[in-house]
């Protein structure tokens, strides 16, 4: 599942039905959400995981778990690109759940 983080924390969805399968949303549901939005913790941390994530000098890959619409958790392992020219993050989410199927 691929994704692009702008720094306002907004993701657009760059395979919005994989990302609506896996997590149960439509794909309409998701147009605008925030990242923290679907992140299993409290506001603060939540921001902190969104600050990780955006944060350019380490790109090594991280685990962070999701909220699926039935209030399910999913774990993913978010693997980060920055552009060089632009302040976006381009992310590759693979399922790491046991009853995912990481790619």
């Amino acid at each position: 599942m691929m994704a692009r983080v702008y720094p306002s924390g907004i993701f657009e969805l760059l395979s919005a039905a994989a990302w609506a399968r896996t997590l149960g949303y439509r794909p309409d549901e998701l147009v605008g959400k925030a990242l923290s939005e679907l992140i299993p913790l409290e506001k603060p941390a939540a921001g902190q995981v969104v600050a990780a994530l955006l944060d350019p000098k380490d790109c090594d890959s991280i685990d962070v778990p999701l909220r699926c619409k039935d209030e399910q958790r999913k774990s993913f392992r978010f693997h980060r690109r920055f552009d060089a020219y632009h302040d976006t993050l381009y992310l590759v989410a693979d399922d790491i759940s046991e009853d995912g199927a990481a790619a």
